[in-house]
């Protein structure tokens, strides 16, 4: 089973869940955090939530008899099995700081060059989180079965 970054938001409650699967920045994330030293910023596996993989792994370890039947309550702010509470929430600011120091040394690697899917992620996450540094706004990048 592949396991792939998203970008989840939270705003005043508003939980956003990241609809676009990180694969290249999943695939480059001990490369990245190595960068992320190298370059004095927060490395990027610092905003990973592992919540639902946690639940997953915990899920599998529970026998079929010992698992109630029916269906499991979904959170109403969330619609996943856990809640807001459950995840670890970073501020936007902290990771900004991060993916655009990132993405600046990665552009001057490669000057003219076409984005690389990595670039590609890199701009998604600093588009999507832009607008909400400034309300207060936090995120995780949430690590998922895909």
């Amino acid at each position: 089973m592949s396991r792939v970054l998203r970008l989840n938001t939270l705003l005043d409650r508003c939980f956003q869940p990241g609809a676009v699967p990180l694969a290249a920045l999943s695939q480059d994330l001990k490369r990245l955090d190595a960068l992320c030293k190298t370059l004095g910023v927060s490395e990027l596996s610092s905003f990973i939530d592992t919540t639902a993989v946690e639940l997953q792994q915990a899920v599998e370890l529970i026998d079929d008899e010992v698992r109630p039947t029916g269906e499991a309550e979904t959170d109403p702010e969330t619609g996943l099995l856990y809640g807001i509470e459950d995840m670890r929430w970073q501020p936007i600011a902290a990771g900004m700081s991060s993916l655009e120091a990132l993405q600046g040394h990665l552009q001057r690697e490669r000057p003219g060059a076409a984005p690389s899917p990595l670039l590609a992620e890199l701009a998604y996450c600093i588009e999507a989180l832009s607008p909400l540094e400034t309300e207060g706004a936090q995120f995780h990048l949430a690590l998922t079965a895909d």
